[in-house]
């Protein structure tokens, strides 16, 4: 896995948030037992819960295209492993690598919100893949042990 070195700005704040969150969904009962790896994809839902989404504009029929720009990670590292060698057609494939993209290029609250613009499997595809960028990081800063 290829490791991000260099986060902006923008996304280390949105990682201490989110990292901060994690790390309160630890401590609580609800949470006990369960997966870290749950734990921090059920963190990432909760924070796209909190996140208010404009209705997409009505004459707009279709998801915004993939970035003009090469993605700076390795394609399979930006899908969840399910999608690097299944069979999900090219759209599904681009538009989550896209989400993910725009973790690393923008934010992640602003990642959080476009993916609500997208069908329930590709904002469920992209959180995926996104913690399983995140709960490494997180372990590597000692947030989970």
């Amino acid at each position: 896995m290829v490791q991000i070195q260099n986060f902006s700005e923008n996304l280390e704040k949105s990682f201490a948030r989110l990292g901060r969150e994690v790390q309160k969904n630890f401590e609580t009962p609800e949470f006990q037992g369960v997966p870290e790896r749950e734990v921090v994809k059920q963190t990432i839902r909760s924070l796209a819960e909190t996140v208010s989404v404009p209705p997409p504009e009505p004459e707009e029929t279709t998801p915004p295209p993939p970035l003009s720009g090469a993605p700076s990670v390795p394609r399979d590292n930006l899908l969840p492993s399910y999608m690097a060698t299944g069979d999900s057609s090219e759209d599904v494939k681009n538009s989550v690598e896209r989400l993910v993209q725009m973790v690393f290029d923008e934010d992640v609250e602003k990642a959080v919100t476009e993916a609500k613009r997208y069908s329930a499997f590709i904002e469920d595809a992209f959180h995926d893949a996104l913690t399983d960028k995140v709960l490494p990081e997180l372990k590597k800063r000692g947030i989970i042990k």
